[in-house]
């Protein structure tokens, strides 16, 4: 049960009984915790509307809620503040209810990673996010599609094709009719080829004009073209997968710019005839309506030398998530300097009737992950680090707190659920919108606000209930008996998980799950401390906090769970 609108839909019930007319409660959590458990802000837009004082309206409001068998005290503060308090029985007895569906279909982009290029430590947030959002949003009821959308089609792999052209041109993939050729390159070769292209591409008019000469080809389906773009392709989805397989990260779809080059042409087309792209220096683009009297760049449908655009691709991807899916929702987890792009796109999609008004667009940006000095991280030798070396470098940090004498296949598995822990949770304890330190001496450490600490924490639980002597069986078909404040605090905080399952999904924010799952380690922890659970000679009392140690531990992997955090059923610690 959602407490919150529990309570919200009780005061409601209370307001229409006393002749209000209002559509919120206004309920939320206290802000003083000392005094209540929720209050009620409702009493004072009330009592502007009746022309009362609005402490006479929140008396009233009180009087009647304290008649609920589920309140144990309310109280009127301040100029009107309604508090409310709930009984300790109704917190050990709070029903469950099943999640509804809101038949809603939701995609989200993200991952974004380019072919031929190595996935380095840029692309860590969108997969994170993004594969936490998708979580998030399920949990909640909602039919959520998540699509990689690949970079894999335009000028990037002309000029892959024309630098291998340079280097080996004796291939048969230059020569029509194309045949069949034994070759093979590993995807680091072919980032080191995109590096020399890219390069090249830089420096020489020749070679920008080869590499557009390509792009035209592959785009007209020349076949040694595409026989070699599939390679390309192939090397590059085997690599990614492999990068997302060990982050936990996983796509339902494994789309990319290439699904949908057969619609550019269309698209162009029927943007022209609807008066909104025109010709401009050799381009073809959309203009732009000026806002708050500032001019604004245009949408870039087609280059000068005739290559389509990203913001092209993009559009005719949303005809395609349309046609395919009809979403209600579809949202981009992106780099927060791609704002601009996206603004376009949105407002060209609309205009161009391609999106519903139906269908919501939204952008969800996110901040850089930075190093010590603050500035993009990178490797010791100053380069872009790779997400492969990331995974490494946190794998080795991992080991460094299991015993050097443990069993290697369990070093192995707990150092790798540990690294990956301490990644996401270091990522994901942060706003998304904001830029974080990336902190390699200290992110696996099990004390503090780590992924590892609440990996202990998960265990430490294990071993409690193991050493009960009780069945699971047993300890779940329990009764807790509040008999403590740290135990009703605790049950309090275990109650409010799908609160904060609500506010992370409204504000598209994993790190409110964060924020919720060190809070519920902590007051566990204190608990612990404080308590004696095992060693309690009531019988029910002790039933009752193996009951509470076991909630704490579902409801901690099962938030974790969201943040796509395993938590080893055991921890070696040196």
């Amino acid at each position: 049960m959602n407490i919150k609108e529990f309570l919200n839909s009780e005061v409601l019930e209370v307001l229409k009984s006393l002749g209000y007319d209002a559509k919120d409660a206004l309920v939320s959590r206290s802000n003083r915790p000392e005094l209540s458990d929720y209050q009620s802000n409702a009493a004072m837009p009330l009592a502007k509307v009746a022309h009362k004082a609005p402490r006479e309206v929140a008396t009233k409001i009180a009087t009647e809620l304290e008649k609920k068998d589920f309140i144990s005290k309310v109280s009127v503060d301040g100029p009107g503040f309604i508090n409310m308090s709930l009984t300790d029985d109704f917190l050990a007895n709070v029903p469950t209810t099943k999640t509804r569906s809101k038949g809603r279909t939701i995609m989200i982009d993200y991952g974004g990673p380019n072919i031929a290029k190595e996935m380095h430590v840029g692309h860590l947030r969108s997969a994170i996010i993004g594969e936490s959002i998708k979580r998030i949003m399920r949990a909640t009821g909602d039919k959520v599609i998540g699509d990689v959308h690949f970079g894999d089609w335009g000028t990037p792999i002309g000029m892959l094709i024309a630098q291998l052209q340079s280097e080996q041109p004796h291939l048969a993939y230059f020569t029509e009719p194309f045949k069949s050729v034994d070759f093979d390159i590993s995807i680091s070769e072919i980032s080191a080829l995109y590096r020399r292209a890219a390069a090249n591409f830089k420096e020489s008019d020749d070679f920008k004009e080869k590499a557009r000469v390509a792009t035209f080809e592959l785009q007209k389906k020349r076949s040694g073209y595409i026989a070699l773009w599939s390679l390309f392709h192939d090397k590059s989805v085997a690599a990614v997968k492999e990068n997302y397989d060990h982050l936990g990260v996983d796509f339902d779809l494994w789309n990319g710019e290439s699904d949908v080059n057969d619609l550019l042409p269309k698209l162009v087309d029927d943007l022209t005839q609807k008066g909104m792209a025109q010709p401009s220096q050799g381009a073809l683009i959309v203009p732009l309506e000026a806002k708050n009297n500032h001019e604004r760049a245009p949408l870039i449908l087609k280059k000068s030398d005739g290559a389509y655009t990203y913001a092209a691709t993009d559009l005719a991807t949303l005809i395609q998530r349309m046609n395919d899916y009809h979403p209600d929702n579809i949202l981009y987890v992106v780099d927060a300097r791609q704002r601009e792009h996206f603004d376009q796109v949105f407002e060209v999609a609309r205009l161009a009737g391609i999106v519903p008004e139906t269908t919501a667009l939204e952008y969800i940006p996110f901040g850089t992950v930075n190093g010590a000095d603050g500035k993009p991280f990178k490797t010791r030798s100053g380069g872009v680090m790779t997400l492969k070396a990331l995974i490494e470098l946190a794998v080795d940090k991992a080991r460094e707190t299991v015993p050097a004498d443990a069993d290697k296949n369990t070093t192995e598995a707990q150092a790798h659920k540990v690294a990956l822990g301490a990644l996401k949770f270091q990522d994901l304890k942060n706003a998304r919108t904001s830029d974080y330190i990336f902190d390699t001496d200290n992110f696996t450490k099990s004390e503090g606000k780590t992924g590892a600490y609440l990996q202990y924490a998960v265990a430490r639980i294990n071993s409690i209930l193991d050493k009960s002597g009780v069945t699971i069986g047993d300890i779940d078909s329990a009764q807790i008996k509040i008999s403590h404040p740290l135990e009703r605090e605790l049950v309090l905080a275990l109650r409010r998980f799908p609160e904060s399952l609500v506010e992370a999904y409204i504000h598209r924010e994993p790190s409110v799950i964060a924020e919720y799952v060190y809070t519920l380690a902590q007051r566990f922890s204190t608990l612990y401390a404080e308590l004696s659970i095992n060693g309690e000679k009531d019988e029910n009392l002790k039933l009752s906090r193996l009951k509470i140690a076991l909630l704490t531990r579902e409801t901690l992997k099962q938030g974790l769970g969201l943040l796509a955090i395993e938590c080893p059923d055991r921890m070696l610690k040196n």
